[in-house]
């Protein structure tokens, strides 16, 4: 009886003892006390796995939780392994064992996972985003290149992190210093409560010379990251408040302000939103101190943490702003810094390798975030990255090591673009046009670069990344209709962008071979016009001993050409320059020999509506007629003609009025009257079926109303 009493009592004893231990490790647990709770729960949850006690799965789950926490990836990993196999997971366990596997490079494990999880949870952001983008994650490393990374001599092994620049070195945070009683430890993972050192560079540029930072950036809790305006009189430092309510201690982050006053840092002042109910950190100052980017969990965000602004307007800060979506995702955004226009921050939401990434966005665009690659990031925990104006130099931070954060430095290696065009006149094989000034203009700044193309046709110049150009050239006889557009956002490698730059001719060269008409011999010397009856002029050439000539005239135009020779009967033909993209039209005017009894149509003579007056355009080619006349001395017949519409009597008093309109011209332009005789034929020499009673369509009508001339005598000198 004694010893069963015995064995009644050890059994209450250790489950008494077990339940006293859990109720501790869950109180710790809640208080983020992740260190000093791990141990128990490990206990419990061995305990649990060896099938010791009854199964209380919720302790293996803390178990996995705190060695996340605690960067214990291996230990965690085994844990949730367990439950997974107990399908035991729930939704928070997922996410954060898919993190745990990726920050231990385990990227196999995490996909299928991933899968899993997805099909799960099909409203999952964090599962679907992941999903969406493991098939990019090779792209992550395009930047290795341009990147040389070094760990500092600032590392104490203890924690240091998130720098910040300042006078002739930085700031950082480190867990480093123990100050004895003024430095507790944090029971998150045990180490000491943070504070800030400043190194400064030696002749060398090496940092060194860290010393302790005191009065206020210095307190018995956390302080830091901190960060400063370009003159370093104001400055936000990051601390923690702590407060207790109903017995329980509250932890936040804050944000407070210190203004330099010579050479003594002045009183803190809170930032007006700070709140025990939500953290306010990782402030970031523009420039001008009148802008501040910061990180903080209150309520109406999108995730864990998210990305704000606050501007400093009439002596007060505005109600802080959230970045929106495309900076924000339901998980954190932390560490936020802006240089030169780009807002850099830290996120384990968008797409990376593991852990926190750095990224990178062009502020007052649309722009995605874009990861910065490796090496900067990998598949720890990697933020704090700051760079200095030139855009070559800088810090960041990351816990690749060991899982404890340790500061690193790099060199930036700007990406080489380069910007190659041509510019060509469009002819149906493009011609490369060299020595042609080119403008270059930047779309952001107004700014305009003159390039000259080469014999080529080429031109080139080096170009920064996250650029829009547009391209113009003038030139004489040419426009350019389009102008062309080459961008430089998004690349991210040693790249060439290519552009062109086209020019439309406006003229076009006429080539115009006089020939007999029988013989198709060359006729040397022949005289040619070519007439523009949309300005009303004729230009004269002789051809050359070929039998030709060469005339630039103005696209989209219709045109008549005219050859002439004494001896000859004229030719004409018109012609249309803007029909496809030759260099170069070719025609051919044939002249028949002039005989006695020859015929031809007069071209291009107008009236008015049935009247005989002769309109404008007629001119030029009753002038054309003067002169073949006057240099052949011949007489003629000259001709009018009508359709077969209308009463023939009134066709042929129409026709006869309208062909001793023509004679009047002509006698009036010094041609003998007797060397004219003019004829009105009316409908009765129709050159088609057109005749009364058919119905034709218009072309058939206008082909038999016509002028025609006919050689009745060619005279002797």
């Amino acid at each position: 009886m004694r010893y069963f009493i015995l064995i009644l009592t050890l059994l209450f004893s250790s489950t008494f003892f077990a339940q006293m231990k859990r109720k501790t490790a869950d109180k710790l647990f809640q208080r983020m006390e992740y260190f000093k709770c791990e141990e128990m729960y490990a206990e419990l949850a061995n305990k649990c796995i060896n099938g010791k006690r009854n199964a209380d799965w919720e302790t293996v789950r803390r178990t996995a939780v705190c060695n996340a926490k605690l960067y214990r990836n291996e230990k965690s990993i085994q844990y949730f392994k367990l439950l997974n196999g107990k399908n035991m997971l729930n939704e928070n366990d997922r996410e954060l064992y898919i993190q745990t596997l990726r920050m231990n490079g385990n990227y196999d494990e995490a996909t299928t996972l991933i899968n899993a999880s997805s099909l799960l949870f099909p409203a999952n952001n964090f599962f679907n985003h992941l999903l969406k983008n493991n098939a990019n994650f090779n792209s992550l490393f395009l930047d290795s290149s341009f990147y040389k990374i070094k760990e500092t001599s600032l590392n104490s092994g203890k924690g240091d992190f998130a720098p910040s620049f300042y006078k002739n070195g930085i700031i950082y945070p480190s867990k480093s210093k123990n100050k004895g009683f003024l430095t507790a430890r944090y029971g998150w993972d045990n180490a000491y409560f943070i504070n800030l050192l400043h190194a400064e560079y030696d002749q060398d540029s090496v940092l060194q010379h860290v010393k302790l930072m005191k009065k206020e950036f210095f307190s018995k809790a956390h302080d830091g990251p901190v960060s400063f305006d370009s003159t370093e009189t104001l400055m936000v430092i990051t601390k923690n408040r702590i407060e207790r309510r109903k017995g329980k201690e509250i932890i936040t982050l804050t944000l407070y302000f210190s203004k330099k006053n010579g050479e003594e840092w002045g009183p803190l002042e809170a930032f007006t939103y700070n709140d025990p109910a939500y953290n306010v950190g990782h402030g970031n100052l523009s420039s001008d101190g009148k802008t501040m980017y910061f990180s903080s969990d209150m309520p109406g965000g999108f995730g864990a943490a998210d990305i704000y602004v606050t501007r400093f307007v009439n002596g007060n800060w505005t109600k802080p702003e959230n970045m929106g979506a495309l900076i924000n995702t339901d998980q954190h955004e932390l560490f936020p810094f802006v240089q030169n226009n780009q807002l850099i921050f830290a996120s384990n939401g968008h797409f990376g390798f593991g852990g926190l990434d750095n990224f990178e966005v062009e502020l007052g665009t649309s722009d995605t975030p874009k990861n910065i690659g490796f090496p900067i990031n990998s598949s720890a925990d990697d933020f704090g990255y700051i760079i200095a104006k030139n855009n070559k130099k800088g810090y960041f931070s990351s816990n690749r090591k060991e899982f404890v954060d340790h500061i690193y430095s790099f060199t930036k290696r700007p990406i080489t673009i380069l910007l190659e065009g041509t510019v060509v006149a469009r002819y149906k094989i493009m011609e490369p046009i060299q020595k042609q000034l080119v403008f270059m203009k930047d779309e952001a700044t107004g700014k305009i670069d003159s390039l000259i193309t080469d014999e080529f046709g080429k031109f080139s110049k080096k170009v920064p990344a996250s650029k829009k150009y547009t391209f113009t050239a003038t030139k004489r006889d040419f426009r350019q209709p389009e102008v062309p557009t080459a961008t430089t956002f998004g690349i991210r490698k040693d790249s060439t962008v290519v552009t062109k730059v086209i020019l439309f001719p406006t003229t076009i060269i006429i080539q115009l071979r006089v020939v007999e008409k029988e013989t198709k011999n060359k006729i040397p010397f022949a005289n040619t016009k070519i007439s523009d009856y949309t300005k009303g002029t004729d230009t004269a050439l002789m051809c050359n001993e070929e039998g030709m000539v060469a005339l630039k005239v103005d696209r989209d135009k219709l045109y008549w050409a005219q050859g002439s020779m004494k001896g000859y009967v004229n030719a004409d033909a018109s012609f249309n320059t803007g029909t496809g993209y030759e260099k170069v039209i070719e025609l051919q005017l044939q002249l028949p020999r002039l005989k006695k009894g020859d015929k031809f149509k007069l071209e291009n003579i107008f009236y008015d509506l049935n009247k005989a007056t002769l309109r404008p355009e007629s001119m030029m080619a009753l002038d054309n007629l003067v002169e073949f006349v006057l240099k052949n001395q011949v007489k003629i017949e000259l001709s009018a003609h009508t359709d077969a519409r209308g009463s023939d009597a009134l066709n042929a008093k129409l026709s006869q009025a309208r062909a001793q309109s023509c004679q009047t011209y002509l006698i009036q332009k010094g041609v003998p009257a007797s060397w004219i005789i003019a004829k009105g034929y009316g409908e009765a020499q129709l050159i088609n079926k057109c005749k009364n009673g058919v119905t034709c369509p218009e072309d058939l009508h206008q082909a038999n109303r016509r002028t025609e001339v006919k050689v009745l005598e060619v005279y002797k000198k």
